[in-house]
């Protein structure tokens, strides 16, 4: 699974006992609020295609299954930041492909405006969203991390939401589970969000996910919230983490 917003590498526990992978030593991670211990294994080679690969990587050991099981497909690892920094990464999803690139000597021949990337903790990136709520004039910019790793369009956190008064205590919301790498559940609210406006493209009546459960607030971010695929598959995406810039260019 390719997830932009993932600062580690993970391996499910099947297949590192398939692999025979060598355990160099335990982890602690944070996922949904709270750190846990798990296995490690470092100095792996990673091989994409017959052309590229990514050398000295560290994988964290971690059961999976909940996530195969949510996706209805077997997801045998996650990784994003240690391929986005090995390469610079296109996502073509009109013809279902990622195109790998060596950093040197690179040069971007679409036709979208680069924009800057902000740095977030724990190997994350972000990028400004404009936000317009119901019933207000004021334009609320907020910062989201790029995840493709999350499988809807806006979610905001907990302290986003009551700095700038997110939810309309006259509204009802639905619940909402979810859950991280790990299998820890949470419960929050789901709702819309009038506008937003993100890589000069502005969506009306956003589905949004509203983080409410105390684990969530447990966690230490600087984004106000998080940017899903249900918005990233309207582009195809180029990442240059080296550059700290990335292209969103519309599909047609």
């Amino acid at each position: 699974m390719f997830d932009s917003g993932a600062g580690i590498a993970v391996i499910d526990n099947k297949v590192t006992n398939e692999l025979k992978l060598d355990i160099s030593g335990t982890s602690k991670i944070g996922t949904s609020g709270k750190t846990i211990e798990t296995k490690e294994s470092s100095s792996n080679e990673l091989t994409f295609s017959d052309k590229f690969k990514a050398a000295d990587i560290s994988l964290i050991l971690m059961d999976l299954s909940h996530i195969s099981e949510y996706l209805k497909v077997n997801v045998d690892g996650i990784i994003g930041f240690d391929l986005l920094k090995s390469a610079i990464v296109e996502t073509n999803i009109d013809e279902m492909e990622i195109l790998l690139f060596k950093n040197v000597n690179y040069k971007y021949s679409g036709n979208a405006n680069p924009l800057e990337l902000i740095e977030l903790e724990s190997n994350h990136f972000g990028l400004p969203v404009e936000l317009k709520l119901k019933g207000r004039e004021k334009i609320i910019t907020l910062v989201v991390k790029i995840d493709t790793g999350a499988a809807n369009y806006l979610t905001f956190h907990n302290e986003a939401i009551e700095k700038h008064d997110l939810i309309n205590q006259k509204k009802k919301y639905k619940a909402r589970k979810g859950f991280g790498a790990d299998s820890t559940m949470t419960s929050n609210l789901k709702g819309k969000i009038s506008s937003a406006k993100f890589a000069s493209i502005e969506w009306k009546n956003v589905p949004a996910v509203f983080e409410i459960d105390p684990l969530n607030q447990n966690s230490k971010r600087k984004a106000d919230g998080l940017i899903g695929q249900e918005m990233l598959l309207d582009f195809n995406i180029t990442y240059n983490l080296n550059a700290k810039v990335m292209y969103l260019e519309k599909r047609k």
